[in-house]
């Protein structure tokens, strides 16, 4: 259990720096992900996914250490599993470069992720 909660609390506290970067400052948050920041209701919608995909997944990575429940922290790393498919699919359907660095981070993640919902799985039968 100790595993579990320990790698659940570390990745909600990354994600909710993350969130909190976009919260406060997103034009730093864009350009530490190579982004532009956007005008207009780019600019809106940009700040906004972005601040929910993080800090909707550190909710989850909460959920799962107050409930010692594997479901929350799953979704969490279906969540990066899904954004790491799709950074290989733009790359190769969309010629986008592929962001090695972000790939890397969402393979880290979602495994943290995967890991904490197996120990709390595990711990679930005893």
């Amino acid at each position: 259990m100790k595993i579990a909660n320990t790698l659940s609390l570390f990745l909600g506290v990354v994600l909710t720096i993350i969130a909190f970067q976009w919260i406060i400052n997103p034009q730093a948050a864009a350009e530490s992900l190579n982004m532009i920041y956007l005008e207009g209701e780019g600019r809106n919608t940009q700040i906004r996914d972005f601040t929910a995909f993080f800090l909707g997944q550190a909710i989850f990575c909460f959920l799962s250490l107050s409930t010692k429940r594997y479901h929350w922290i799953c979704c969490a790393g279906i969540i990066f599993l899904v954004a790491a498919i799709f950074n290989i699919f733009a790359s190769i359907y969309h010629s986008a470069p592929i962001t090695i660095t972000s790939l890397v981070a969402e393979i880290i993640f979602l495994l943290i992720a995967f890991v904490s919902a197996f120990f709390y799985k595990l711990n679930e039968k005893s």
